[in-house]
């Protein structure tokens, strides 16, 4: 809503700079004439219509000014809905992660818990010793702790969403079986081309860019004055005399035009640098995500790949453990590296994800906000 009220009130301003600043005014004199000899006295009155007129071209330049005034009305909505949209895929993507944590800690919770129901059976049947059996138990209490703390977070991101928007789905987690992201059909150098071309804050710093050049142009041709023209009537000596006539006032140009038309100029070139700054970040930016992203999916098979390896390492574990080849540490251990592989394979699928959906919104593939 805010971004939409920002709209009207450039586009509001759009519309004084098409129409102009000149107005109307009127004028009235009222004065009293003596006359010595013979001695008498008049009232006497002026009344004058007077208004600016804009000459020099300068009528169709306030109307293109107010042209790319519009045009940075309409870049800025979307710029915002844009900027919505990063967030609420931010924030999206913060819920899955929550939710993905507290997914891992309910199922190392319950694997704590029936390592500790089989450690205290097999400490009635003296298999195993106190230690172990202390162990298991301080395993479980600890479980029971991440979990507690996973499932708030969760709660507080799902309580974030629904407040900020209301009615949205809760998001759901991907399986572990969802393959690899693929990387884009589409060549960087094309991908980059659209992301710079639909990349509505360059497009906006443009425009703007462009209505501070045009700013000044309307400014070095306000140091050609415009004239005030005026239509008057005048009743002189009691009504005796009527006057009619027609008046035109010029003002005389100065250093305070000078001096602005100046600085508008240095205004709309330092734009013009930060055009070019900000288009040489957001291309190394870009760059960096869609390396990222082929890196990403490499590093992804692998991790998948011993997340596996260690799954089938706890599994082993157990069975060593149960044929008294394994401590309970061990046993331990290689249970939390596993649950931790696995964890860290899911959030790098997420953090994939997330960074394909970036590509997919910043190149308008996702959302065309622009419609």
């Amino acid at each position: 809503q805010s971004a939409r009220a920002r709209q009207e009130a450039q586009l509001q301003r759009a519309r004084g700079i098409e129409a102009g600043s000149g107005e109307w005014a009127v004028r009235l004199n009222q004065q009293q004439r003596r006359v010595r000899e013979p001695q008498e006295r008049f009232a006497e009155t002026t009344l004058a219509l007077e208004r600016p007129v804009r000459l020099w071209g300068k009528a169709d330049m306030d109307a293109r000014l107010a042209e790319q005034d519009r045009e940075v009305a309409r870049i800025g909505l979307a710029d915002a809905l844009h900027e919505a949209s990063r967030t609420l895929l931010t924030q999206w993507f913060g819920a899955l992660r929550a939710r993905l944590d507290a997914n891992n800690a309910e199922r190392e919770l319950q694997l704590a818990r029936e390592l500790d129901r089989q450690a205290q059976v097999r400490l009635r049947q003296g298999d195993v010793s106190q230690l172990d059996a202390r162990l298991a138990k301080a395993e479980l209490q600890r479980s029971e702790a991440t979990s507690r703390l996973a499932q708030a977070e969760l709660q507080r991101s799902i309580a974030q969403l629904q407040r900020l928007y209301p009615g949205l789905p809760q998001p759901r987690g991907p399986e572990d079986d969802v393959p690899t992201p693929a990387l884009p059909a589409q060549p960087l150098e094309a991908a980059l081309q659209d992301f710079l071309t639909h990349h509505h804050e360059l497009n906006l710093l443009r425009a703007e860019a462009r209505r501070q050049q045009q700013l000044a142009e309307r400014l070095e041709r306000d140091r050609w004055p415009d004239p005030t023209v005026g239509f008057y009537t005048a009743r002189e000596r009691a009504g005796s005399e009527q006057l009619a006539g027609v008046s035109v006032a010029v003002p005389l140009s100065g250093t305070y035009r000078e001096s602005q038309a100046r600085a508008a100029l240095a205004e709309a070139h330092a734009l013009a640098q930060q055009v070019q700054q900000l288009e040489r970040q957001l291309t190394a930016d870009f760059e960096a995500r869609w390396q990222q992203l082929a890196q990403q999916a490499q590093a992804l098979v692998a991790l998948r790949a011993a997340a596996a390896t260690q799954r089938l390492a706890a599994n082993k574990s157990l069975t060593a453990y149960t044929l008294g080849e394994h401590s309970m540490t061990e046993l331990i251990q290689n249970r939390r590296l596993a649950n931790e592989q696995q964890l860290a394979s899911q959030r790098l699928l997420l953090d994939s994800l997330h960074n394909q959906a970036r590509i997919e919104l910043d190149t308008h593939r996702l959302w065309d906000l622009d419609d």
